[in-house]
This record gives C-alpha cells, sequence and structure tokens, in this order.
C-alpha cells in the first residue's frame, strides 16, 4: 500500500495524488488517500473541499480506523517515532526534489506537495487518462472548446481569492503583477501570430477591469468554485498558458499537449524567500514581473 495525506486546494492535490500513484504503479500496490485534513485545516490555511473525486483516480478513500491508525504520520512528532510507525513515513524537506520518494519501498506514507514532475513524468501518459474529469463538459464549456479551436489559443490564469483575502496566504503567496502578464502576454505575441486570450481567475471581476489586452479576449466566467476542474480541463486545451503563481494554472499546462506551445511561469513562485530550483519544468520559460 501507498497512503499520501491530502491537502490544499485542486492543484496541490493532483501533484500529491501523481505522486503517490507512480510509487503504486511502481509497485503494483494499492494507493489510499489520508483526507483527514479537509475535515480539520489547519489554523491560517484556507478550507478546501476534496476534488479528486470529480476524475477516475486510481484509488480509495481510507477508512475510518485507517485514519485514527495513522494519526502519529500526521503529527510534528512523527518523523522522531519512524520505528513504532504503522508505515514508513516520508515528509518532504528543503527545496529541490527528494530523490528518496522516487524510489520508497511499498507500504510508504507520503507527507508533502511534491510539487515537480520529477515525481510522476515517466507515468505522463496513465496520468492524461486519470485526470480527465468524469462529468462531461457543460453547453458553455463545449462553445469555449469550440472557440480554443480556432486559432493560436493563450489560456492567462489570474489567481486572487485567499492570495489578497487572507493576510497569511498573502505574505507567503504574494501576488503576479499586471507587468508580468504584460510582459508574458508580449513575449508569446512575439513568437504567435494573432493570439486570442482566454483569461481564467478565481475574480473574474477584476481581470476585466485591469487585465486588457490588444488581442481578442474571452473571460472564463461561467464556472462556479465547485466546477473548477471543467475550468482546468477548458486551460489544459489551450495551446499555450500564462501561468499565475499557482499549482492551478501548473496542472492547466503540464496536462496540455507539451509539443508546440508555450508556456510562461513567473520567475518568483512565492513572496518568501523559498527557491523552487524543480517546480518549472526546464521546457517552460519563466518571466520576472
Amino acid at each position: 500500500m501507498i497512503t499520501f495525506q491530502a491537502q490544499g486546494g485542486l492543484g496541490n492535490q493532483l501533484f500529491q495524488y501523481a505522486a503517490g500513484r507512480r510509487l503504486a504503479v511502481r509497485h503494483g500496490c494499492q494507493l489510499v488517500i489520508d483526507h483527514h485534513w479537509f475535515d480539520h485545516p489547519r489554523p491560517g490555511e484556507t478550507p478546501r473541499p476534496l476534488e479528486l473525486n470529480r476524475y477516475p483516480v486510481a484509488m480509495r478513500l481510507a477508512t475510518p480506523f485507517e485514519l485514527l491508525r495513522w494519526t502519529p504520520l500526521r503529527s510534528r512528532w512523527g518523523q522522531y517515532l519512524k520505528p513504532l510507525m504503522p508505515m514508513n513515513l516520508l515528509r518532504e524537506h528543503g527545496h529541490g526534489v527528494n530523490r528518496d520518494v522516487l524510489s520508497a519501498p511499498a507500504n510508504s506514507y507520503l507527507s508533502g506537495f511534491w510539487q515537480s514532475e520529477a515525481y510522476f513524468a515517466d507515468i505522463r501518459e496513465q496520468l492524461l487518462q486519470e485526470l480527465t474529469p468524469i462529468e462531461p463538459p457543460g453547453p458553455k464549456d463545449l462553445a469555449m472548446m469550440d472557440r480554443m479551436q480556432l486559432g493560436e489559443s493563450v489560456s492567462v490564469h489570474v489567481r486572487r481569492g485567499d492570495y489578497v483575502s487572507l493576510a497569511s496566504a498573502s505574505a507567503y503567496h504574494g501576488l503576479c503583477t499586471l507587468d508580468y502578464y504584460r510582459k508574458a502576454i508580449a513575449y508569446v505575441a512575439e513568437r504567435v501570430p494573432s493570439p486570442t486570450l482566454f483569461v481564467f481567475s478565481d475574480d473574474p471581476e477584476w481581470t476585466k477591469a485591469h487585465l486588457k489586452s490588444p488581442f481578442p479576449t474571452h473571460y472564463v466566467d461561467h464556472n462556479p468554485s465547485e466546477k473548477a476542474f471543467q475550468d482546468l480541463r477548458l486551460m489544459s486545451l489551450c495551446r499555450h498558458h500564462v501561468l499565475a503563481n499557482s499549482s492551478f494554472s501548473w496542472w492547466g499546462a503540464w496536462l496540455s499537449d507539451p509539443a508546440d506551445g508555450l508556456v510562461i511561469a513567473p520567475e518568483r513562485w512565492y513572496a518568501v524567500d523559498r527557491p523552487t530550483p524543480d517546480l518549472i519544468p526546464a521546457r517552460w520559460t519563466r518571466l520576472a514581473g
């Protein structure tokens, strides 16, 4: 059995699932999700629903007995009590890829965010199938897909939400500036003839008021927050991508066809001093702003 501790929004859940799924595939064993966090978020963290059930993922939920049994694994003392633990505890450390996770044994418990494709790139084709939403696109999604197929579609993601409203999230993550978006759109426009922008945001009214462009622009605002997975699907169908400092837009780009599309990511991912040496794939472009 491979178990992963899930927490955070959809983008983070996808990172955690993908890292655990690769290990489960490697060992030919069951993948189990410890979903305790969703009913018990820590102080200062944004509460989120479990959204992996929107996908045909190959995992099961932990039983009440397992959730209770794994309490020490979730505690801050877990790393000091490893010999007494029911599973091999692997807790994320440092700023880069934890190489020991890549070869972790079966009966391992993963506690971390695992934000690098190094943890799962070798099962990409499998993940592309498993991370296609179960629910089909709605009529407005289908209409947007038709528009995307007409030319050089560019997904532009603007993350605000708790990055603005929650002081702890704002101090930790920060916001991508309008200057960054102008530079990123200009970078794409220099290399792509006649781009069409598709703007996604958790604050669509703000983007309509502030994010202007000389290129045709569609503000995608028809999906409510509980249908964020539909927006993620739409983002992945764009040919090019301008990311926010958000795991959500990271997945929108990663799930897209990488053959000839441009992906622009912010040079600085966090407001705090936290390096991200393995977060952005080498084939993507980083811009300051």
